[in-house]
């Protein structure tokens, strides 16, 4: 048995393995579409309505909270897109830690060493914790927010601090929810856990009830033209799931490939299946983490079927709280030794061979931007511009180049392709191949003139080079 100083230092340990996997290789990638978008939008050199009014021309979906939040660090650290690797990071991070409160809260036992390990070494949130995005601060609040409700549906809580735990409780629900409009799952399923374990357990938790129509009604007070802008829309980019989502549930990419999400997946179900007595008609905390698996699943896919498509793996990131707590404090809880040294074996042996392939051979799989900037540097012609179908993106692409540490001091002079100044002979002409879908051709008839004399490629990238005959 572990006594109290050796579990704190394997604790310590076990998180700084996770934060050093987070930091290893920070901006191995640029920035892909979705992370130039928010960039542009929390320009700290604009007004916070230019902020909300670039937000609305474009029709982005990315939470109020968030490139407020994204504004005021760039403010203070400098408009520059290496340095907004760092604000994940730090969520991502301190996600670990607090994943082991959550687990001791729901089993009082060493299972949680297992769980900040899966979470520490889960190869999906280290790339989130690398992607100046939402999704690794959605992972931290809803972390946070569970650890309030077991505090608050815990039945030793005293008078007052059931006070505190329920301002608390309240304050990070909204917070949660004005985060990202998936993160109301989980209030939709600590409600439905509530119902039931209050018709089949006969527990009140009237605290829970209670706080209810307050958070509905100050998270909609707040954030109503939001919820609004987002009911509203009818042209979605999802699709609906195919036949192969139905027997995978997006653990492939949770866990880093089809073969790792076998096994996890398999793990979950044959230990639910094992629990089942247990977790379904006995008091414990299992049950919680049991309806926020269903209902982040169930959901998106009933709205789907009503209205139209919205489940995307990253959308429910925080469906890895339930997935790897269950794992990790059912296996301890397993009284067969030799059953339960075989699962962790059989779930940490390919995680560990998993994540150093993904890690040691890492692919790019985002637009290689400052490629094709050191590649035109050493070229004498120094005129560049940046083609889209779409005169928004054009100025986001325009503007994430420009801030980029490998752009700045090279000389290069970005021009408007539309409104090029008399006297240019030659220009750079840079694609985002996906922006344009995949179609880099130039068909304003302004452009017929021009003569392509080259052309650089990185991975979703190209720039050409033309000769322009006025």
């Amino acid at each position: 048995m572990l006594n109290k100083k050796n579990i704190f230092l394997l604790s310590v340990f076990i998180i700084s393995v996770g934060a050093l996997l987070r930091c290893y290789q920070i901006n191995f990638e640029n920035y892909w579409f979705d992370e130039i978008n928010d960039f542009w939008i929390a320009d700290p050199n604009i007004s916070l309505d230019a902020t909300f009014s670039r937000r609305e021309s474009i029709a982005d979906v990315s939470p109020y909270l968030w490139v407020s939040l994204l504004k005021i660090y760039f403010k203070i650290f400098g408009y520059i897109p290496e340095i907004g690797r760092y604000v994940p990071l730090f969520f991502g991070i301190l996600s670990i830690p607090f994943i082991g409160i959550l687990s001791y809260q729901v089993k009082k036992d060493n299972s949680f060493l297992l769980a900040i390990l899966l979470i520490g070494i889960n190869i999906y949130l280290i790339k989130y914790s690398q992607e100046t995005r939402v999704y690794s601060l959605v992972f931290l609040l809803a972390t946070i927010n569970l650890i309030f409700y077991y505090k608050m549906i815990s039945p030793d809580l005293a008078y007052f601090g059931k006070i505190y735990i329920f301002l608390l409780f309240t304050g990070s629900s909204i917070l949660n929810f004005s985060t990202h409009p998936f993160l109301l799952i989980i209030f939709f399923s600590q409600i439905g856990c509530s119902i039931y374990t209050f018709f089949i357990l006969k527990n009140k938790n009237l605290l829970f009830f209670l706080s209810i129509p307050f958070i509905l009604i100050i998270y909609i007070f707040i954030n109503y033209d939001y919820l609004l802008s987002n009911l509203t829309i009818t042209d979605y980019f999802v699709k609906h799931e195919n036949w192969k989502f139905y027997y995978n549930f997006y653990f492939s990419r949770f866990f880093g490939s089809k073969f790792m999400g076998i096994i996890y997946l398999f793990t979950l179900i044959f230990l639910i299946i094992r629990f089942r007595k247990k977790i379904l008609f006995t008091s414990n905390n299992y049950l919680p983490l049991i309806f926020i698996l269903f209902f982040s699943y169930l959901i998106p896919l009933l709205y789907g079927l009503i209205r139209h498509p919205i489940l995307i793996d990253r959308y429910i990131i925080f469906v890895l709280i339930p997935i790897i707590i269950l794992i990790s404090s059912l296996i301890i809880e397993i009284d067969n030794k030799k059953l339960r040294i075989f699962l962790l074996i059989f779930i940490l042996v390919p995680t560990l061979i998993n994540n150093y392939i993904e890690i040691k051979y890492r692919i790019n799989t985002k637009p290689e931007f400052t490629k094709i900037i050191d590649i035109l540097k050493e070229h004498e012609n120094k005129n560049i511009s940046i083609y889209t179908t779409y005169e928004p993106n054009t100025k986001m692409i325009e503007n994430y180049i420009k801030s980029t540490k490998k752009f700045k001091n090279k000389n290069f002079n970005i021009l408007n392709i539309n409104n090029l100044p008399s006297g240019i002979k030659a220009i750079w002409v840079i694609c985002y191949e996906p922006v344009v879908n995949f179609n880099c051709t130039i068909t304003n008839n302004n452009k017929s003139a021009w003569i392509l004399r080259n052309t650089k490629k990185a991975h979703l990238v190209n720039a050409k080079l033309y000769e322009i005959n006025n």
